[in-house]
């Protein structure tokens, strides 16, 4: 039995996403967040070192907010309530989210101190400095999101690139499947499988993930087209071939 093959040639970009270009584009989403978050926490930072201004505040009230994910995952908020008084004499009361170390300081009826902005007083930083240590968390957090990003770009595009020079100019073959196998990989809680394969000259091979029922038709000994790269064969159904049929 011989799979029929998507007709005309799978453009570059989607093979990068069936080979997992997805996660590169999560990564670098996570990576953009990182940096815009350090950006706006160090000009916060800024803020307060030019205009901030301390005062002491009193805590009225402390409390614990609780929310679950879809997964069950039970997520705890701490927020406290207190009260302060600026420079210029405006009271201001806030109820904000605090930190566990924050939170478990805080006493009700307890006086603590805190900086404000004075263009803006109910903006405040509970911990001196705080904005400044976030900033480089997450400067720290984006150098590491930015590495692992350019190496999944690196490989999946490297991969992406091999496939489509593959189709390209490798020579196209037949291959005996030798078993579907199924991968641990998940969507929706439907396993993906794999196709593997001996050439002609008896090396192994494998297809990208699919659904169970776009290989289920596949069965040890039947045949599959392929195309030979430089490191490695590709599975037409994977590729698609190289011109349409009749061109």
């Amino acid at each position: 039995m011989v799979l029929i093959a998507p007709q005309y040639p799978v453009s570059l970009f989607r093979l990068f996403w069936k080979m997992g270009g997805w996660i590169v584009i999560i990564i670098g989403v996570f990576l953009l967040a990182l940096t815009l978050i350090s950006a706006l926490s160090l000009n916060t930072a800024k803020r307060f070192e030019r205009e901030g201004r301390g005062a002491t505040a009193t805590v009225t009230e402390k409390y614990t907010t609780e929310s679950r994910d879809s997964d069950g995952d039970r997520t705890v908020t701490y927020w406290l309530t207190f009260e302060y008084t600026t420079l210029m004499g405006e009271e201001i009361t806030l109820n904000r989210s605090a930190g566990t170390s924050e939170y478990r300081r805080a006493g009700v009826g307890a006086p603590f101190e805190l900086q404000y902005l004075a263009s803006e007083p109910r903006r405040t930083e509970l911990t001196q400095g705080s904005f400044r240590t976030g900033a480089k968390v997450a400067q720290i957090g984006a150098l590491v999101a930015g590495i692992v990003w350019l190496t999944a770009l690196w490989i999946m595009g490297g991969w992406a690139v091999s496939a489509v020079r593959a189709r390209r100019y490798g020579a196209r073959e037949e291959a005996q499947v030798m078993q579907v196998r199924q991968t641990w990989f998940k969507v929706n809680k439907q396993p993906r499988f794999r196709i593997v394969w001996r050439d002609m000259q008896g090396r192994e091979g494998q297809s990208l993930m699919h659904k169970g029922a776009d290989v289920g038709g596949l069965r040890p000994g039947d045949t599959v087209g392929i195309y030979q790269g430089v490191k490695r064969a590709w599975w037409v159904g994977d590729v698609g071939e190289r011109v349409p049929p009749g061109q």
